[in-house]
């Protein structure tokens, strides 16, 4: 997929270079996603998690001055959320180099599944077209990101009594879900987790075919999480191949 036309491409350039020099230039608020979680207090609701991070961070934050370290953490969750909004999802939590998004999917499963798909890939091409670009121009290094994705139905809780003021939440597996397969998947790969496999697979929509999965190999000493569809095998893991 190449989405990617050169005028936005020197639109994101850009942004990213202000935000070098002259500080983040959007207000990156979750405001939107405790909206929509409000909405959905004490239900449970179908969502996609995806969980995106920066690979190797922790030596970046050995390595670089905080404030070059900060500008990288926050240049990038700038332009995640930027795609996010773009394919109906919204930024649930930024936590320290993750961004962990959630795409509804109450109504349409078919659509949110597909939507976090083409944000992944979009996320994916920004950073090697138009964001490491510039960071590389700026003497700073260049980032991979990992990914996971996880679909399920997850509870919305409220931590207190005033709908509008006590901290919401979500649990459930799709999120735990999604931070174990981000956790194993490799640079710049993207990884999903069996519901969303299976949601794909089994759509009769002819435009998905163009999907392709693999499956990944995992090592059941380390990855002991049972299969939500069928208890006697392990939870599958798959590769995403972005065209």
């Amino acid at each position: 997929m190449d989405f990617l036309t050169f005028a936005l491409q020197e639109q994101i350039r850009a942004r990213v270079t202000k935000s070098l020099n002259d500080g983040i230039q959007l207000n990156m608020s979750t405001e939107e996603s405790k909206k929509f979680l409000r909405r959905h207090v004490n239900i449970r609701t179908n969502l996609v998690i995806m969980i995106i991070d920066i690979n190797n961070s922790t030596q970046m934050s050995l390595t670089l001055p905080d404030f070059k370290f900060a500008l990288i953490l926050q240049t990038f969750a700038q332009e995640v959320s930027i795609v996010v909004s773009g394919y109906g999802g919204f930024v649930f939590k930024y936590e320290g180099d993750a961004v962990i998004v959630i795409f509804p999917a109450e109504y349409d499963q078919i659509k949110a599944c597909k939507n976090a798909l083409n944000c992944s890939t979009a996320i994916l091409e920004i950073l090697k077209k138009a964001v490491n670009p510039v960071f590389k121009e700026n003497e700073l290094p260049e980032i991979t990101v990992r990914t996971g994705l996880a679909y399920g139905p997850t509870l919305v809780v409220l931590y207190g009594k005033s709908l509008e003021k006590a901290h919401v939440d979500i649990t459930g597996s799709s999120i735990s879900l999604a931070a174990k397969i981000a956790s194993i998947a490799k640079p710049n790969q993207v990884l999903v987790g069996e519901l969303i496999y299976n949601i794909i697979a089994d759509s009769k929509d002819k435009e998905l075919d163009k999907i392709k999965f693999e499956e990944v190999r995992l090592d059941p000493i380390k990855w002991k999480y049972l299969s939500q569809s069928d208890p006697q095998s392990f939870y599958h893991v798959y590769q995403y191949l972005v065209n």
